[in-house]
């Protein structure tokens, strides 16, 4: 719990990316936004290594790019898994929680990286006041507290808990006047919510609640006044500057995309081998329905992911809108839609035809200066 461990960070955007994300399958208006504005604050403060941030800058540069009002999600979800295999990006498929790790996989996990990441990116807008320059969210020392704000009330999946901390917000995140006040105002109410929820059902008995930082992390932070306890917020600032530094963060246990290139070899070869073992002869129609099988898997995991999150909210409304947005946006990587692909062909049509008047252009003129010449010389 003393540690910062980047395979905790990487395993929150991975989750938050992949799995909250995917009960929404379009993201408009209000919800847009707050994705757009978490990418960006994300790509510009997260502390992490060259490929996760290379893969949060692709992100915000494609999501800046579109001029729509709304995104299908399993678009987004092509890039983050970088279906058009752009060099250089990466995030991890899986859950590797370190220091995040609870005692019962219910426990800890997602909520506790979620928390170490907001801190993270206040902590970094505190030290880097100019990293968001340029893009439209610059000299507000709340912005990243917003973003949390906004994105735990559109995505988080506890609704009690975003209910709980939007009243939080409403009481006295508009004091907050400065990026050094934004890193105290996240400690402090991270600490409201530890006494709020310390022997409650979801506390870890492995990891109790208590008020952090723990007097053997950071004795100077912890202060005796008229016998009573009281915390010193200058050194709480200091410890919280240091151990959300991007030096003091653990890479030991954050997965390598070499390793990830290995494990998805390993599964697709352990998966031959057991469809072989299964089918030893097999026949025609089999080998049709694994075809089948293979061609649907992909559009196949948004609808298990939202399935595993809950029923979604008029189904045949999103399956509507999903199928318009795929008509404008038909995501390649590379944002080509059928407005482009169409004036391609006219360009094409047109060219050709010009090609083909310019021929015949020059022939005809060609044939009368030969029938010209011939006359002058008789």
């Amino acid at each position: 719990r003393s540690k910062l461990y980047m395979a905790d960070l990487e395993s929150g955007l991975h989750y938050l990316l992949r799995m909250e994300l995917a009960t929404h399958r379009m993201l408009e208006g209000a919800e847009l936004k707050t994705f757009k504005d978490f990418v960006t604050v994300s790509a510009k403060l997260f502390p992490g290594r060259q490929p996760v941030v290379k893969l949060l800058e692709t992100l915000q540069e494609w999501l800046v790019s579109l001029p729509l009002d709304k995104i299908p999600y399993d678009a987004i979800l092509d890039l983050v898994n970088n279906k058009m295999r752009i060099s250089g990006i990466f995030l991890t498929k899986k859950v590797q929680w370190v220091g995040c790790q609870g005692s019962r996989p219910e426990l800890r996990g997602y909520t506790c990286s979620l928390w170490k990441l907001f801190h993270t990116l206040t902590v970094q807008a505190a030290l880097q006041p100019k990293a968001l320059i340029n893009t439209g969210l610059e000299d507000n020392p709340q912005i990243v507290l917003q973003v949390m704000r906004r994105y735990i009330h559109h995505f988080f999946g506890c609704k009690a808990c975003a209910q709980h901390f939007e009243e939080m917000a409403e009481e006295s995140m508009d004091s907050v006047k400065t990026f050094d006040r934004a890193v105290l105002w996240l400690w402090e109410k991270h600490n409201v919510v530890n006494n709020r929820l310390a022997g409650d059902l979801t506390e870890d008995p492995k990891f109790p609640k208590v008020q952090w930082p723990t007097p053997d992390m950071c004795p100077a932070c912890h202060e005796e006044i008229k016998g009573l306890h009281s915390w010193n917020e200058a050194q709480v600032l200091q410890f919280m500057k240091y151990h959300y530094n991007s030096e003091n963060i653990l890479y030991k246990y954050a997965e390598s995309q070499t390793d990830s290139s290995e494990t998805e070899q390993a599964d697709t070869r352990e998966g031959k081998d057991k469809s072989v073992l299964k089918k030893p002869g097999g026949n025609r129609e089999n080998q049709i329905q694994e075809k089948e099988n293979t061609v649907d898997s992909e559009s196949k995991v948004l609808d298990k992911l939202i399935a595993n999150h809950g029923p979604a909210k008029d189904s045949s409304k999103s399956t509507a809108d999903l199928r318009e947005a795929k008509q404008a946006v038909s995501f390649l990587g590379i944002g080509f839609s059928n407005i482009d692909m169409s004036l391609c062909v006219i360009l094409y049509v047109a060219s050709s035809l010009f090609l083909m008047i310019m021929y015949f252009f020059f022939r005809m003129r060609s044939k009368r200066w030969k029938v010209k010449y011939s006359r002058s010389s008789v």
